[in-house]
């Protein structure tokens, strides 16, 4: 269905040079066959098409046959205009420079494809540039992950690598010897209108297909994640335009909050753990049945739980800088907030610091991941640990995590030299994708979805191990533990990379604080709560007066308008934003341009999408992009920075890039 010129004529001259009668009869037994650029756009269709009738036959819609149409038309579009441009280009100049130009567009096609149906398959949407130049960017850290995922499924990877070396050997091919172009230019016209004919023709369908009310919603969120969408987001930016022209942020440093300090000297430890991955439909919390977290359950009852809690960006960085801050992170897909600052950012680790304090974290993941010693140092922390300083590899899991455990002794190690109070935040990992646990915990569980409830009992343990190890050491009495969760995530698309999607199971995460004798045994608070409020609540329970403080977050044992809105955003600048207000949620998909709300007591599985129109819709727009484009950070394009931070790690930056190497 892909036309770009498919004969090739005998003639007297092919591109101005004579042909001799055994070229002529090549020329004539391969004008029975598809050129190779056909070939190639073909497969990429069929790699896209495939990969989206699987991810709608796993999420099994009412009306299958609508939302597949509504699915496949955006794409089937885009390779259908790719073919119509590379035969106009030849009914422009018919050569074998024309020919080897169309090679390298289908070439380029084929390649974004084949990593967009991998993405596909694995995260149940289509893969985004954002997400792209992450990969490119990151590749190096990022690489480990990708082979998990692709070994996650043999036989798909097996077919993948087939198809893909098949492409490779015919485009080299054809690239040293290219398929003549027919000189006559009747022909590429003839071939070009039969394009453009399917072209009206689908572009019909898709408006008819566009307004059927039984499209379901899962159908219309892979209709937008579409080839050609995703190229007038990187060639057009049109949405980024929308707010180009606000304000940028004044992120306030060290020293420049104004808030009193507590009167005393007998300040308690703080422990900060947050839970990797960790949603709050996952726990016992929300169900004592799931038996996923029960020893946190009991730690609720034992302090107190804040019930409705939800994260403003979900990933891990980001959900670091909300709740160590209390301002909302960068709503862009790279990690700014990593690259190093002349002062550190104003946070709980240097509003403490005025009161005596000392602040360290722990976490298994890589340290060069994201740049992670920058970050902390960007934030304040006096020490950071991460899996390299362990110095054992027995202790890896997967591509990111390892065994959380292990980070107990040195991390209690730490606190129990502290000469006064200290800050201490741990961050989990086991509870990441691909979900391992260590062999010593449980035999590996099959089963993705199996994996994650056993990354959960683990994560469980973990926590009953580090409360353990404090009151070992007589830290447990006067020490405040916090745990929150950074974010969630589903599996709607049968696999762990559901946080791409902003459902409730995705934001809504996990809140506990205890402090023995301090606070009220087994209270739950209802009323709206953010991930921004965790900075402000310690301090207010410190009794540090914030109130001049300004920060975006608030202090969450003072109860919250019913009716509070709380942001969120899916991390990649042009993901799906939006909030929730109550019973109401809205979402903002950008691709489309389309908003849709949805009641969370009548409908709260988020199955029943309402669209908001015009202009109700516009003014929700302008509002969740006027949020995301103030959460910006400015940095000199320009700007060189190289450091040695806590005697390992040498961190470098260009620009708003940061990267992180272990120096033993």
């Amino acid at each position: 269905m892909f036309f770009s010129g498919r004969f090739s004529k005998i003639s007297g001259e092919a591109d101005g040079v004579n042909v001799s009668l055994r070229q002529g009869r090549g020329l004539a037994l391969r004008g029975r066959l598809p050129r190779t650029e056909t070939v190639i756009l073909a497969i990429s269709a069929a790699l896209t098409v495939g990969g989206k009738i699987l991810v709608l036959v796993r999420q099994k819609p009412k009306f299958f046959s609508a939302s597949l149409m509504q699915a496949i038309i955006p794409d089937v579009l885009f390779f259908l205009l790719v073919g119509l441009l590379i035969q106009l280009l030849f009914v422009w100049r018919p050569s074998r420079r024309a020919a080897r130009a169309g090679l390298c567009v289908s070439a380029a096609v084929f390649l974004w494809s084949v990593l967009d149906a991998c993405w596909l398959v694995r995260s149940g949407v289509q893969l985004q540039p954002g997400i792209l130049l992450i990969l490119v960017r990151d590749i190096r850290d990022l690489g480990p992950m990708i082979i998990a995922h692709l070994l996650a499924s043999p036989a798909l990877f097996a077919l993948l690598v087939c198809v893909c070396v098949s492409a490779v050997v015919l485009f080299v091919r054809r690239m040293i010897r290219p398929v003549a172009v027919v000189a006559g230019r009747r022909e590429h016209l003839r071939v070009a209108t039969v394009n453009l004919l399917f072209i009206v023709i689908l572009l019909a369908l898709g408006l008819v297909f566009e307004t059927d009310a039984r499209v379901d919603f899962a159908g219309e969120v892979i209709g937008f994640s579409s080839h050609g969408h995703a190229l007038l987001y990187s060639t057009m930016g049109w949405y980024r335009d929308a707010h180009s022209g606000v304000e940028t942020r004044n992120v306030p440093r060290a020293g420049e909050r104004p808030v009193t300090v507590p009167a005393g000297n007998d300040l308690p430890h703080v422990v900060l753990v947050l839970l990797e991955s960790v949603s709050y439909a996952s726990t016992s919390l929300c169900d004592p049945n799931l038996k996923t977290t029960p020893y946190l359950a009991s730690l609720a009852d034992e302090g107190m739980e804040f019930v409705r809690t939800h994260v403003p960006v979900s990933h891990t960085t980001k959900a670091c800088w909300a709740a160590l801050t209390g301002s909302t992170p960068v709503i862009e897909s790279d990690y700014i907030e990593a690259v190093p600052a002349a002062a550190p950012y104003e946070g709980l680790a240097t509003i403490l610091k005025r009161v005596g304090y000392t602040s360290a974290l722990f976490e298994m993941s890589k340290g060069s991941f994201e740049c992670a010693p920058g970050f902390f140092h960007n934030l304040g922390f006096d020490w950071a640990w991460f899996r390299e300083n362990l110095g054992d590899e027995s202790a890896h899991l997967g591509y990111l995590s390892g065994d959380d455990c292990r980070m107990i002794e040195p991390a209690m190690e730490w606190l129990e030299s502290q000469p006064g109070p200290a800050l201490l935040t741990m961050i989990t990992t086991v509870s990441h994708d691909p979900y391992d646990v260590p062999i010593w915990f449980d035999e590996p569980a099959e089963g993705l979805h199996d994996k994650y409830v056993q990354s959960l009992r683990y994560t469980d343990y973990f926590l009953k191990q580090l409360c353990h190890a404090m009151k070992e050491r007589g830290l447990a009495e006067n020490t405040i533990l916090c745990i929150v969760g950074d974010h969630g995530t589903g599996f709607r698309s049968k696999t762990g990379f559901a946080r791409w999607s902003p459902y409730e199971e995705v934001i809504r995460v996990p809140w506990v604080i205890l402090w023995p004798g301090r606070l009220e045994a087994g209270a739950r608070y209802e009323w709206p709560c953010s991930q921004l409020d965790v900075t402000p609540t310690l301090l207010s329970l410190l009794g540090f007066g914030i109130e001049q403080a300004g920060f975006e977050g608030r202090n969450a044992f003072v109860p919250s308008p019913a009716d509070r809105r709380l942001y969120f955003s899916s991390w990649y600048s042009e993901s799906p934003m939006g909030f929730v207000e109550g019973r109401r949620k809205v979402v903002y998909w950008p691709y489309p341009d389309k908003v849709f709300e949805y009641d969370l007591v009548t409908d709260p599985d988020e199955e029943n999408p309402r669209r908001i129109e015009p202009p109700a819709s516009e003014a929700l727009k302008a509002d969740l992009l006027d949020w995301q484009g103030t959460s910006q950070i400015v940095i000199d394009p320009r700007r060189y920075t190289d450091a040695l931070l806590y005697g390992h790690w040498r961190t470098f930056s260009s620009g708003r890039k940061a990267w992180a190497y272990y120096v033993p």
